[in-house]
């Protein structure tokens, strides 16, 4: 089966998720195909996550600095309530039902697959199931935190992008 369409967008983090719809949204025939959860590491594993760990640990430091500013208390950490908020508020249990729904809402076909080859012009495939749920973190490398002029990488080595992976996080 075959299928005429204006645009083919390939992942869909944030910025895919946005521009294959308002393509869609502009009347385009617009196919959005990804193997992940639609709206990327960010919203599943990352920043959200995240902010919601960083605003429960300062709760527990606030808490804290209460001996000696305005009487007595204990704190102690139970990090259980904050999993299952992150679970049930932020990660929707790590389904994409609602960011698929959105998707298609304003015009999008989405498809769930991935590349099945390294040829370039191989096709997709929807066979293959999700790897969810995923963990991983970003590490500096080599040089992390020194500036660079835009370009510097260009003119030193003739090269004007590398692909970057995150590094996997060891999950205990």
């Amino acid at each position: 089966m075959s299928e005429q369409v204006d645009v083919v967008v390939v992942g869909l983090g944030p910025g895919g998720e946005d521009l294959a719809g308002r393509l869609a949204e502009a009347g385009l025939h617009v196919v959005a195909i990804d193997a992940e959860l639609v709206g990327g590491e960010c919203p599943y594993w990352g920043c959200v996550p995240s902010k919601m760990m960083i605003r429960a640990a300062n709760l527990l430091a606030e808490g804290r600095r209460i001996e000696g500013m305005a009487g007595t208390a204990t704190v102690s950490a139970d990090w259980a309530p904050v999993a299952e908020r992150i679970r049930k508020e932020a990660t929707d249990t790590w389904d994409d039902t609602a960011a698929v729904d959105r998707l298609t809402g304003r015009g999008a076909r989405f498809v769930r697959g991935g590349r099945t080859s390294t040829d370039p012009v191989a096709s997709w495939s929807t066979d293959r199931p999700s790897r969810r749920p995923r963990r991983s973190c970003s590490t500096p490398g080599p040089g992390a935190g020194r500036r660079r002029s835009p370009g510097s990488r260009a003119r030193r080595t003739g090269r004007t992008a590398r692909p970057s992976r995150p590094r996997r996080c060891p999950v205990p």
